[in-house]
Parts: structure tokens; C-alpha cells; sequence
């Protein structure tokens, strides 16, 4: 079984971003809802199929990413394989200062996450 745990923060930003693209097309946020689940099985499934991210930072080290899909791919997925699947981190927008966002993150210390069933 392939798991997608959300982290807190993760489940947000899909919030926010769901939130930002409804303000201009229902239809744009649903389907942005469904392409980063399917991405995130896709993912888990496959979680050596997002590139390494290059950290100084050990909190950083194993973080891998992949763009939610081609139509919303200024929107990144940051995620870490575990045995059964993945991680998922964060969600960002790529004009985001990606660096600051996920060094909060880890700063602030990591949140419990909800698994999603394939």
C-alpha cells in the first residue's frame, strides 16, 4: 500500500492554494485538488521520481520535490520517502521563497499528518 502523509502545514497550503485559485475558477481549484492527489500517489508509489533538493541544512537532507503537474507546475511539492510511501511537507508556489518556508518549517518542529489511502 502506498501511504501520502500530510504534515499540518502541507494539508494548509493546499488550503490556501485551493483557496487563491477558487477566487478566480471553481473548476481550476477542484482540479488542482484532484492533480495533487494524483500526484501524490503517483509519488508515493515512485518516491524516488522527484529530484533531490540541495540543502546545507541537515533538517533538509533526504527532502526531495516535484511540480503538482505540467498545468500546475509552478506549484512544488516538497515531500521525504518513508518506508510505506511519502511525506509530504510542504506545498509551495514557486515565486515563494522556498529556502525561508521550509527552514520555518523545521524550525518551528514537525507536525503529526493524516494518511491518505491510495
Amino acid at each position: 500500500m502506498n501511504v501520502v502523509r500530510l504534515l499540518a502545514r502541507a494539508r494548509w497550503d493546499l488550503v490556501e492554494a485551493v483557496a487563491y485559485l477558487a477566487e478566480r475558477s471553481e473548476k481550476a481549484a477542484r482540479r488542482f485538488r484532484v492533480e495533487a492527489d494524483e500526484t501524490f500517489q503517483r509519488l508515493a508509489a515512485m518516491p524516488g521520481m522527484g529530484a533531490r533538493f540541495k540543502a546545507e541544512d541537515p533538517a533538509l537532507a533526504g527532502l526531495r520535490y516535484a511540480p503538482i503537474s505540467a498545468r500546475y507546475r509552478k506549484y512544488v511539492a516538497f515531500y521525504r520517502p518513508i518506508p510505506d510511501g511519502i511525506e509530504v511537507i510542504r506545498v509551495l508556489h514557486g515565486a515563494r521563497d522556498i529556502r525561508t518556508a521550509l527552514a520555518e518549517e523545521f524550525d518551528a518542529g514537525e507536525e503529526g499528518g493524516d494518511e491518505l489511502a491510495p
